[in-house]
């Protein structure tokens, strides 16, 4: 454990130099990711080699979820540091490969342990807690199919236009921007409606933006 190397990858300047000051005390090696950029954290953990990558789930506006299988794929073992309770978003992380999640509100002699923990090959996690993770991931993406489901029964010229209509465009401009008759964008919203089951252009609009769906 004493001869772990560590790479942490915080956004936060007084939690990473605090963890990087308790991590030495402990006797092992730190470096801090400069960018936090996805090909920036890799190529510090390609020249570093890392035992171990600290990984913040936040930083900035960006989750950190693209950066754990690259960082797996060198060889490290990913612990994230998170705040968020989500289960759906903390099995995602350990489906990309992290050995664990430690939340910030443990102590520093927590996060020691599960280093510890991980550089000897032990589990970070207990195997219940691990296994309901992942299952809420699985459900949650469950879940998120079957929300997007009445979108996937749009037609792809059915996709554009109800991307048209929530840029407020409306039906004249459509046809215009899509070099097609009035009458044909006129009957593409209605079988928008129809597959959506909702009653108005705003119904459809609304549905998509609560939903989050894009073309």
């Amino acid at each position: 454990m004493s001869a772990a190397r560590v790479l942490v990858v915080e956004d936060h300047a007084i939690i990473k130099q605090a963890l990087a000051l308790a991590l030495q005390r402990q006797g092992m090696t730190v470096e801090l990711a400069p960018d936090l950029a996805v090909d920036a954290v890799v190529e510090a953990a390609t020249a570093m080699q890392p035992d171990i990558v600290l990984l913040d789930f936040y930083l900035g506006d960006c989750d950190s979820l693209p950066m754990i299988a690259p960082l797996v794929a060198l060889g490290a073992q990913v612990i994230v540091l998170t705040g968020t309770t989500d289960p759906r978003v903390l099995g995602q992380c350990l489906e990309q490969g992290a050995s664990g999640i430690v939340p910030k509100s443990e102590s520093l002699d927590r996060l020691a342990e599960a280093i510890g923990d991980a550089v000897n090959g032990s589990s970070v996690m207990r195997p219940a807690e691990r296994e309901a993770l992942l299952e809420a991931a699985e459900r949650g993406r469950a879940e998120e199919e079957e929300r997007q489901a009445p979108f996937a029964r749009l037609s792809a010229k059915e996709r554009q236009v109800l991307a048209h209509l929530m840029d407020g465009e409306s039906a004249e401009e459509i046809a215009r921007l899509e070099f097609v008759s009035l009458a044909t964008v006129r009957s593409q919203i209605r079988s928008i409606l129809q597959k959506l089951e909702v009653n108005s252009q705003l119904a459809a609009v609304t549905l998509a933006q609560r939903l989050g769906w894009r073309a």
